[in-house]
């Protein structure tokens, strides 16, 4: 999950966010999700969309905070949230291979794999050398039980 974590910061980098206001809540949202503070990073995130309409990467990470909340608290409308979200990151940058797999992991663990997998042999394809590609691999095979 560490490595998840690390992978979304480099993109959240790599994509920036536009002005330096959404940049800032950008580093706080993920100050506060590295603390445990969900809600506290879903303000800041909120704060960088609404600065930054289409910050894939925002969209990204308040997924992140969402489903971090949503394991901790099993409440439905955070899961709703967390697909939401991703599913916005992904339409908004259809080569955002985090945002893909985000999504693709939490449409397997629903059980609805014929969604799952183009998503995760679509990030493969975007990113050819994913450190985990093997136990993707396996997921879109069906050979390992849900995540």
């Amino acid at each position: 999950m560490f490595r998840w974590i690390l992978i979304t910061m480099l993109l959240a980098a790599l994509l920036g966010c536009g002005g330096d206001s959404a940049e800032k809540y950008m580093q706080e949202g993920l100050a506060n999700f590295q603390q445990q503070k969900y809600d506290e990073a879903i303000a800041n995130y909120e704060k960088a969309i609404k600065l930054q309409p289409r910050a894939s990467a925002a969209y990204n990470m308040i997924g992140m905070a969402y489903r971090f909340k949503y394991n901790q608290l099993r409440v439905p409308e955070f899961r709703q949230k967390e697909i939401a979200a991703f599913q916005k990151a992904v339409e908004i940058d259809p080569k955002n291979w985090v945002a893909m797999i985000n999504l693709a992991t939490d449409y397997y663990a629903d059980g609805q794999k014929d969604k799952a997998v183009p998503l995760f042999k679509k990030a493969l394809e975007l990113n050819p050398n994913h450190p985990e590609k093997a136990q993707i691999q396996k997921l879109i095979a069906g050979d390992e039980p849900k995540p």
